[in-house]
């Protein structure tokens, strides 16, 4: 679930500027040259294939995931050397992609210190919406029949996402106008969502336009009607936790969050812009939105 929800909240990489060149010197972190700095603790620079394979531990760590996916050995590789600092511990990863001339590729985390590869996500690109599970074209079917802003709209990208991690699989779609993929800065309606393989929502974007024909005048109702129409009678098993209309804290425009009553099920984050419409929804963790001050 947690690469799911990246997805939808990822930040882009910082280009490194003088200033931040010079802080670097200082940081007991930052040794390595050519690190670049993405966020406040996490560091990053991408490899050559000859560094990827001295690496310590690695041709044993892929020769096992060869094993397991022999289809592999013949994909190209590329990947990223990673410092960062999770719950104040360094941790040292590659990051792996091993990617195909098909449609395939598979996202691999080597630790540094274990030599082992510690995760997979496997990853299939442009899905035709004919060869979608039923449950999720049955779905999709609903989100039209409920989201009128997405019914004119056309798929130009579909991906299913899979890892050791998360056995279930995720539907990826994205949708505009052309129903192509757009060259830089474009106009045109855009709209992604994201389904588990039963079909149920697990979150959305839809900035272009915003959701604008939710019954309600405030973010609440906006947001409990929202849940309603996606979620149906289980929108009963959600509370309001907590609402927070500051436009600039945490990068959020507005914001709210549901509680599940069930622990064994994870809370929604719905994020408004300034004219109170909803723009994004996503199935989060409980760690994200305490780290982002959402649940203080």
């Amino acid at each position: 679930m947690k690469k799911v929800v990246t997805a939808f909240l990822a930040i882009s990489l910082l280009a490194t500027t003088p200033a931040f060149a010079a802080e670097q010197e200082n940081d007991p972190i930052q040794q390595e040259e050519g690190m670049i700095q993405q966020g406040k603790d996490f560091w990053w620079r991408e490899l050559t294939v000859d560094e990827i394979m001295a690496q310590k531990g690695m041709k044993s760590a892929l020769e096992s995931f060869y094993d397991k996916f022999p289809r592999t050995k013949a994909y190209k590789i590329r990947g990223s050397k990673v410092k960062k600092i999770e719950n104040d511990e360094e941790k040292n990863e590659i990051l792996l992609s091993l990617v195909s001339d098909k449609k395939e590729s598979f996202s691999l985390t080597f630790d540094i210190k274990t030599e082992k590869i510690i995760d997979y996500t496997q990853i299939v690109d442009d899905i035709p919406e004919s060869e979608l599970p039923g449950t999720v074209q049955a779905s999709l079917n609903k989100v039209y029949s409920r989201l009128p802003e997405a019914k004119n709209l056309k798929l130009y990208h579909s991906q299913s996402i899979k890892g050791e991690e998360q056995p279930n699989l995720y539907y990826t779609l994205s949708f505009n106008e052309s129903g192509k993929r757009g060259e830089g800065k474009t106009n045109d309606k855009e709209f992604g969502i994201t389904f588990d393989e039963t079909g149920k929502v697990l979150g959305f974007t839809f900035e272009r336009p915003p959701l604008s024909n939710l019954k309600g005048n405030t973010k609440e109702e906006k947001a409990q009607d929202m849940l309603k129409r996606l979620y149906g009678e289980e929108a009963n098993e959600y509370k309001i936790k907590k609402v927070s209309n500051d436009y600039t804290k945490n990068h959020f425009q507005g914001s709210i969050v549901f509680m599940p009553i069930s622990s064994e099920k994870e809370p929604i984050l719905v994020e408004f812009n300034s004219k109170d419409e909803i723009i994004r929804w996503v199935i989060t963790s409980r760690d994200f939105l305490e780290g982002v001050g959402l649940l203080q």
